[in-house]
């Protein structure tokens, strides 16, 4: 199994907005994704509700519901 993307990041220091805590509430961890998006999991059922109701962008997934496999390269507005 992965590591979630989000405990990835804050594991290297790399801030991570979120108001939930990572319980899929807020959406406010979403990152575009800029390359890598096949080391990432497949999008689940919680995460898909989570862009919808929060109006995540396509090209954006929720840290705090995906897990890393390989090389990803991400963005954040505030980064």
């Amino acid at each position: 199994m992965g590591t979630p993307l989000m405990q990835s990041l804050l594991d290297h220091q790399i801030p991570v907005a979120s108001s939930c805590g990572g319980d899929a509430i807020c959406g406010k961890c979403a990152l575009k994704v800029i390359d890598g998006h096949d080391g990432l999991s497949f999008p689940t059922p919680v995460e898909d509700e989570v862009r919808e109701r929060q109006a995540v962008p396509a090209n954006q997934r929720v840290a705090c519901q995906c897990f890393v496999y390989g090389d990803v390269t991400l963005d954040a507005a505030y980064w």
